[in-house]
């Protein structure tokens, strides 16, 4: 009888150790799960905004520019606009912007129409060496003042 008592004993010390282990690593890991990492080149700023409306003849953009977490390879990235038949209405003329992680293309104004313009990005980063792609969408409707 003593003997089982001692294997008990034992058994409870490792249950106990291993739910402690446990709690230590949950909280260690919820810990640096509130810490901010990223390994991709991703937008953090754009203009036109995502979803953005633009109301007025004034504010016809000449250029999409998209500003990155990371910097962006020029020669092995891209920026596509296209309207929403698909026209690309973007000159290819793909440039770095203010910064190193700016990109900008300039737009045929001629073809801005009202109604509703697509951005799509590819980009590849000179950080990273890793390729990321994304869109977003505004519109430009025209203020009949």
């Amino acid at each position: 009888m003593q003997k089982y008592r001692e294997k008990v004993f034992l058994n409870d010390n490792k249950i106990f150790l291993i739910i402690v282990l446990f709690a230590v690593l949950y909280f260690i890991g919820s810990y640096t799960s509130f810490v901010t990492v990223s390994g991709h080149a991703i937008p953090i700023a754009s203009k036109p905004r995502p979803n953005q409306i633009i109301n007025s003849t004034v504010s016809i953009p000449d250029r999409i520019s998209i500003t990155f977490n990371e910097r962006p390879e020029l020669d092995a990235s891209t920026i596509r606009v296209t309207d929403s038949n698909g026209t690309r209405i973007d000159n290819n003329d793909l440039k770095l912007g203010g910064s190193e992680k700016e990109l900008t293309i300039s737009l045929n104004t001629s073809k801005v129409v009202p109604g509703d313009y697509f951005v799509e990005w590819f980009v590849f980063s000179k950080d990273d060496g890793v390729i990321t792609k994304g869109s977003y969408s505004f519109s430009y409707a025209f203020d009949r003042e």
